[in-house]
């Protein structure tokens, strides 16, 4: 498999994994704009591998963009009771509606569609799993590109070497291939695109940091929700929080769920329970989409940004490295008969 083969592959997977991601935000968009307010009931609840992340709710396949996926029984407005399965839940909700393995059996606020093609939305899930999805849209989107740059970098290379080499070498090039150093070029697939989104977005969020210290608004948001996530066992758990607040010009805004610092945790629980209801922030007037500067937890948020504009800039370094030897290796290697 040549290295061009092996680019295409990549951009074919980040396109389609982009595709889907999007569709599944516009499905989602589609029944909270067409469907209708009712209660649904958990019934049953599937861990995803990230190997395999498809479900099969009537015998059809479904990728399921999260680690949780749960099954849903409600009546709709024609009187028929429905159950669909592969319903994908963030991991703050997750946190939830399981206690250890064990999943509550809870009746919940849906909205749904008459449709048995559509998946109803959890309202209580609506804003994690839709940043979640747009998260994930934004790095395979990225990956796609860079992998999309290199393939023409590498069309542009071997078309330019097979004319400086004469008439004939196109023929002998077609005979012969070199054996693809695969780890190499998969630890570059992985750490280039880790490493430009990484910095990229980090780089934003601190643009959108020195903004807010210099031109945000002060207010005092309320809490909405405070909560640690483990994402695998023995680790030490993040703590996240869901912000609403009012602003200047009287509108209701609200942001989550975003990262604290364990010390700032401390300042709003005892003993795991929240007793803090409001805090102060800054944030930005006319821009719903920036993160919010919780005041009294300022260092963590600069500390985050600093932390991730580093490591995006040493993950890309390593992987512009790891391009540069495997094209060595590649072209070190000796050709073989096809």
């Amino acid at each position: 498999m040549s290295l061009r083969t092996v680019l295409i592959l990549f951009l074919a997977v980040g396109v389609l994994a982009a595709l889907g991601m999007f569709w599944n935000q516009h499905a989602i968009e589609r029944v909270m704009r067409d469907g209708y307010g009712t209660t649904g009931k958990i019934i049953s609840a599937k861990v995803v591998s990230p190997r395999f992340p498809f479900v099969f709710d009537g015998g059809w396949p479904r990728y399921v963009d999260e680690n949780l996926s749960i099954g849903l029984q409600w009546t709709g407005r024609d009187g028929v009771q429905r159950e669909r399965t592969g319903i994908a839940v963030s991991a703050a909700y997750a946190a939830r509606i399981m206690v250890g393995n064990q999943l509550k059996l809870l009746t919940i606020p849906i909205q749904a569609v008459d449709y048995d093609s559509s998946l109803p939305v959890i309202v209580e899930d609506l804003d994690d799993h839709l940043n979640h999805i747009r998260s994930t849209s934004r790095f395979m989107a990225a990956g796609a590109g860079v992998c999309a740059v290199l393939l023409m970098l590498v069309i542009g290379w071997q078309t330019w070497s097979a004319r400086r080499g004469g008439p004939g070498s196109a023929t002998i090039a077609a005979g012969a291939r070199r054996p693809f150093p695969y780890i190499l070029g998969t630890l570059t697939a992985v750490m280039l695109p880790f490493g430009g989104y990484m910095l990229v977005n980090s780089y934003i969020e601190q643009s959108t940091l020195n903004e807010i210290l210099a031109h945000g608004d002060e207010a005092t948001a309320d809490v909405t929700r405070a909560y640690g996530e483990v994402n695998k066992a023995g680790e030490a758990p993040s703590y996240l929080v869901t912000l609403a607040w009012t602003d200047k010009s009287g509108r209701q805004q609200a942001y989550g769920p975003t990262h604290i610092s364990p010390a700032f945790w401390r300042q709003i629980t005892r003993n795991g329970v929240q007793t803090v209801r409001q805090i102060r922030i800054r944030y930005l007037t006319g821009r719903p989409d920036a993160r919010p500067l919780i005041v009294d937890d300022a260092a963590e948020r600069q500390h985050q940004d600093s932390f991730g504009v580093k490591g995006g800039a040493v993950f890309l370094v390593l992987g512009l490295i790891m391009a540069g030897l495997t094209a060595f290796r590649y072209r070190a290697s000796p050709s073989t008969a096809s």
